[in-house]
């Protein structure tokens, strides 16, 4: 029918619908065009479109009816009917496309009516017209109508396709973009998950979505998120049972349903071709997924093998780093941005004699670290500055301790702080050892200058002695004359001594080594200072463990060594003062303390007491001390010292026992 043919009502309604559907987006134009057929036709009537070329369904887009027509019914039974007729207009198995079909014997026949909807020659879709009771047939007029409509709801279609298609690609890349986002932001593998069935959620309805990875035998399926499973979807399912089984077993995605829901898309998940799992979602909704929707879980399957992949390598990573820090000698403290403990390796506690549990900061006033220590991680912790070789003294520990503390913070590729690693070690025995390195090299060349002193002393004092001696063969003992000459004697005879000194210092002998008894060693010097502590009304005990073992040294020098500490203890101790001596047993060594009640020393002298020419004597060489303390070290020991002002001190030497 050519437009001069139509009627006029036909030919103004074609101008109102060109006017009124360019100010409509294609929705709301198809709506009016609905709305505009059930109004001329005085019926009601439904648009039905199919969601792609290879759908199995027909969707109801909208349906309109006037107030006194009944609202139609479009249930299941008439949707296979109208699917049944699209079926045939899309194989052109009614020929030419007609104006008007009829739904189906199952109607009345005359009361419902189909008009296809086409584009480009093959139908989209179809207008189905509810005819009024009173009316077998509708009038030329609403004919013309229905066929002048039909070509516009085509076109329009086509735009409200392509436009929801551009939605959604643009909702698939912004997914993409808001996964990556989410997985680079979340470290937790479960909130990564969560996250993705989030940004899912954004293209795909579904009212479940499930994740399923394969057990370690490869034959089942076991749900991996904390979720409410439902009926048809059981925790743990084997691979090749039920439609997710099959997935897995096939590598294929399926389109199906269920008891429970009627639209369930399955999408198994790869890494370079071998399962690790199946990604489940599912709507209650019929025919509610499209093959483009494959497209778009692929997206979040494709995210979600990457993941598993990098925390299965994480999991490697952690493992392997994990073995390395608790095999570490040093003692090692991983804090996060805010200055809390994520980590503590089993040295660390050794080291430190307590434990670090997770959350510990050295900012809190109830546990910290002692003194320098807890100072030293706060200012690391707060300026995110790199410490190296950080010495302290831990005092509070028996014996006192010192520990080397270093710090590294570490950050993201931007520079963001990720944490603070702080390594401890015990450097309490390298220190020592050090400390007598430097002590060597001193005595080293205190004994090279001592030498050359005492020879060149040596000469010109033989001479005066000569001369001296001399002076008094002349004089006689009983010239007046002759008390300077003694005076100068005994001058002489003190530097000799001196000089002595000097020469066993600069020349050690090397020590003996045979059996000795610690106790007999101590009985002979105290034979030697015994008038003397008598003198001094001095209280002496001496207590020695019982079957005290030898040790293996030289009784000479030794003796040297206890003489000396002796000495010292004497000339500290008032009228009446204790002298106590204990022999005893410390783990592989024999203990000789020398404890006394006399003035004490400074602890600001303590340091220094065994360093060579340091003396508080106004008569002594300050080399005492320091030739005790090497012979000690030559025989394998050490000596400790404590004291306190106008208490007394204690002298412990230690010596290593008899290996039997």
């Amino acid at each position: 029918m050519g437009i001069e043919q139509r009627p006029v009502i036909a030919i103004s309604l074609l101008s109102e619908i060109a006017q009124a559907i360019s100010h409509l987006n294609a929705d709301r134009a198809l709506l009016f065009l609905t709305e505009s057929a059930v109004s001329v036709t005085e019926s009601a009537g439904a648009l039905l479109l199919t969601p792609h070329e290879k759908s199995n369904t027909m969707i109801p887009f909208v349906r309109s009816f006037q107030e006194s027509t009944p609202e139609p019914d479009i249930s299941g039974d008439f949707l296979s009917d109208c699917f049944s007729v699209f079926i045939r207009l899309r194989n052109n198995a009614l020929g030419t496309p007609a104006s008007e079909y009829e739904i189906s014997e199952n109607y009345p026949v005359k009361k419902m009516s189909a008009w296809p909807v086409m584009l480009s020659g093959k139908p989209v879709g179809l207008l189905v017209m509810f005819k009024p009771e009173d009316r077998s047939e509708f009038s030329v007029e609403q004919r013309s109508v229905l066929e002048i409509i039909t070509p516009f709801m085509g076109s329009l279609f086509e735009n409200l396709r392509l436009n929801n298609e551009m939605i959604h690609k643009n909702s698939r890349l912004s997914a993409l973009y808001e996964i990556s986002q989410q997985a680079e932001s979340l470290i937790d593998f479960r909130d990564i998950y969560d996250a993705l069935g989030k940004v899912a959620r954004s293209f795909i309805n579904f009212d479940v979505y499930l994740l399923y990875f394969v057990s370690a035998d490869g034959k089942t399926l076991e749900a991996r998120i904390d979720q409410n499973i439902s009926e048809s979807f059981p925790r743990s399912i084997p691979v090749g049972e039920g439609p997710v089984g099959l997935a897995a077993k096939e590598l294929k995605p399926y389109l199906t349903y269920t008891r429970e829901f009627n639209s369930v898309l399955i999408l198994p998940i790869e890494v370079s071709g071998r399962l690790i799992g199946v990604l489940t979602i599912g709507s209650r909704k019929p025919y509610a997924y499209r093959d483009e929707d494959i497209i778009g879980l692929r997206i979040i399957a494709t995210q979600i093998a990457s993941i598993d992949h990098m925390f299965k390598d994480l999991i490697r990573l952690k493992g392997f780093t994990e073995r390395i820090l608790e095999s570490m000698t040093s003692g090692v403290l991983i804090f996060n941005p805010e200055g809390r403990v994520t980590y503590a390796n089993p040295e660390i506690r050794t080291i430190m004699g307590r434990q670090f549990p997770e959350g510990w900061s050295p900012f809190d006033s109830s546990d910290k670290l002692p003194g320098r220590l807890n100072e030293l991680m706060v200012e690391a912790l707060t300026t995110n500055i790199t410490l190296e070789s950080e010495k302290v003294k831990i005092r509070n520990s028996n014996p006192a301790r010192i520990v080397e503390v270093n710090a590294f913070p570490f950050r993201n590729e931007t520079g963001g702080m990720l944490g603070t690693a702080v390594f401890i070690k015990d450097v309490t025995q390298i220190s020592a050892l050090e400390e007598q390195l430097k002590r060597a090299d001193k005595l080293s060349a205190l004994g090279v200058l001592a030498a050359g002193i005492a020879h060149e002393i040596r000469n010109p004092l033989t001479g005066m002695k000569m001369i001296v001696q001399l002076l008094q063969s002349e004089f006689g003992v009983k010239d007046p004359r002759s008390e300077p000459l003694h005076i100068i004697q005994s001058e002489i005879d003190r530097l000799e001594s001196i000089i002595g000194n000097l020469l066993d210092f600069a020349r050690p002998s090397k020590p003996k080594a045979i059996d000795v008894e610690p106790e007999k060693v101590v009985e002979d010097c105290f034979l030697l200072i015994k008038n003397q502590l008598k003198k001094q009304n001095i209280k002496f005990s001496k207590n020695v463990v019982p079957n005290c073992p030898k040790i293996v040294g030289d009784p000479d020098q030794l003796k040297q060594v206890f003489i000396n500490i002796l000495t010292n203890a004497v000339q500290a101790l008032h009228a009446e003062g204790e002298l106590r001596i204990n022999i005893d047993l410390r783990d592989d060594f024999v203990t000789i303390a020398f404890e006394d009640t006399g003035t004490g020393i400074p602890a600001s002298r303590l340091p220094d007491i065994f360093n060579p020419f340091m003396t508080t004597k106004e008569d002594g060489t300050g080399l005492g001390l320091s030739m005790a303390l090497r012979i000690v070290e030559e025989h394998g020991g050490k000596i400790e010292v404590q004291s306190v002002v106008d208490e007394g001190s204690i002298f412990t030497v230690y010596l290593p026992r008899k290996q039997e």
